[in-house]
């Protein structure tokens, strides 16, 4: 969602506008647990060895836990230091991400490090705020995702509940939604794009919203020039 997609992650953008040009297109980022245990015990000769057996299963499972943790964490991280190779070792080929698991925005491996480089022109992040569940095969967080866009544009930092799926120690996917009481302001997310847009037509001041490097320096530029601009 991405690395917000997105996310956030940043994480794809591929619609090119040009400031030089007479049209303006408004970027809306598409944006739209309780666990039951039953506990029995018995009261038997054997119970210290069954109690046994259970503390041995639970370790088992925290320690499946963890390690879950523990690699969508390295994801996370290779991610943020735009680390292709890591990234390629903790992905799978066919890994996507998609929004409320409809809509995708990366369609595989290949497209997530292709989107690296724009990622690391636009200082593209990820940070884990929570883990709120975790198991061998799924692991649930609320993410953060920010990059220099929203700082140029001044724009809050998006949140979202984020679930990755697991096998074998890969990444299968992920798939993101707002994180719960998120909210989206669609005509401010409107109207700070479009008064960056207006700027950079009015001084011919070219940029690209593709997911390229050379389109992610373009872009970094303008933003740069908008942000230290005399209002």
């Amino acid at each position: 969602m991405n690395f917000r997609s997105i996310l956030i992650f940043v994480f794809s953008v591929s619609l090119m506008v040009s400031c030089a040009e007479n049209n303006s297109e408004s970027k809306n980022k598409t944006n739209t647990e309780d666990t039951a245990k039953t506990k029995s015990t018995t009261k038997t000769e054997s119970t210290p060895k069954t109690k046994d057996a259970s503390n041995s299963k639970n370790e088992s499972s925290n320690s499946r836990n963890e390690t879950s943790e523990a690699l969508v964490a390295s994801f996370v991280e290779a991610r943020n230091n735009y680390d292709l190779a890591t990234l390629t070792s903790l992905a799978v080929e066919d890994y996507t991400e998609s929004f409320r698991n409809e809509i995708v925005e990366v369609k595989n491996r290949a497209e997530l490090l292709r989107n690296l480089d724009w990622a690391k022109e636009l200082s593209s992040k990820v940070t884990i705020k929570e883990v709120i569940s975790a198991n061998e095969s799924e692991v649930v967080v609320i993410e953060e995702g920010t990059n220099y866009i929203n700082v140029a544009l001044k724009r809050k930092a998006r949140s979202f509940k984020t679930t990755y799926f697991l096998k074998d120690g890969k990444v299968l996917k992920q798939s993101f939604d707002n994180a719960p009481g998120e909210v989206f302001d669609g005509k401010e997310n409107d109207r700070v794009y479009g008064d960056f847009e207006r700027y950079c037509k009015v001084n011919n001041i070219q940029f690209s919203w593709r997911a390229t490097k050379e389109d992610g320096k373009t872009l970094r530029k303008a933003l740069e020039k908008y942000a230290n601009r005399k209002e």
